[in-house]
């Protein structure tokens, strides 16, 4: 308000009309409320997501992978002393559960940035389900007791276990899948209760078909990849109205 006031009111002479206003960039501007500063940071926490100035979502991606690897460590230490039955659970409990809190959010971050929480799930799955025999063998010998052909550590010794066929064989779902499954679930939510009503009220439904909705210009917003991720699977789906059962998703 002090600001305002002396850029735009000012002293004033006779017959003449308010100053324009030419903000400086580099003067810092102090934000009140009810006479207490407000103190401007670049992030925040807010109910357990990380945002930014900028919305770019990269310190809350940090702070997940954090979480993540010390779920990973965790699960490493204890996986011996439980039995295989209880690996998925631990791994739905302790693991998953940090990586799809508010999914839906953050999740359409670059892939440049999220790749790094894609490579933390295919560790942690190794961890649980992959060959633990076939990877202690390998350190089991010495080199020189190998054969002369096999001394020479070369690709094969450093290839890591394919991830894909264990997410096949424990219905395990991936980080990409993750985020496609949880906003086509809270889309449908939005579109069938129509709460929260500010969210509904920014989708753009079609007059000729009630369940296709039209999708604003590309952008990265939570409305443009949740109206391309519907019409998408709602399609592959053939969904004709909201009454339709989730569980076939």
């Amino acid at each position: 308000k002090q600001w305002y006031q002396r850029r735009v009111r000012g002293p004033k002479s006779v017959g003449s009309g308010p100053t324009p206003v030419t903000p400086d960039p580099a003067e810092k501007h102090q934000l009140f409320i009810n006479d207490f500063p407000i103190k401007q940071t670049s992030h925040t926490k807010f109910l357990g997501v990380v945002m930014d100035e900028s919305l770019s979502w990269e310190p809350h991606i940090t702070s997940v992978r954090h979480k993540l690897n010390h779920a990973s460590a965790t699960l490493y230490r204890i996986r011996d002393n439980l039995p295989n039955h209880l690996h998925k659970d631990l791994y739905h409990t302790l693991f998953e559960s940090h990586l799809t809190y508010c999914i839906s959010v953050w999740g359409g971050a670059p892939i440049t940035k999220t790749s790094t929480l894609w490579l933390a799930q295919k560790h942690c799955v190794r961890v649980l389900f992959g060959d633990k025999e076939a990877f202690l063998e390998k350190f089991r010998t010495a080199v020189r007791c190998r054969p002369y052909d096999n001394q020479i550590l070369g690709e094969e010794f450093y290839k890591r276990e394919h991830t894909k066929p264990l997410f096949r064989k424990h219905h395990i779902m991936s980080f990409h899948n993750l985020y496609a499954y949880h906003t086509f679930m809270e889309t449908f939510k939005i579109l069938k209760f129509r709460s929260p009503i500010s969210v509904h009220s920014t989708f753009n439904t079609s007059k000729r078909k009630e369940t296709t909705l039209i999708t604003p210009f590309p952008s990265a917003s939570y409305v443009y990849r949740a109206s391309s991720l519907w019409n998408t699977i709602a399609q592959k789906l053939n969904i004709t109205d909201y009454c339709f059962n989730t569980s076939s998703v």
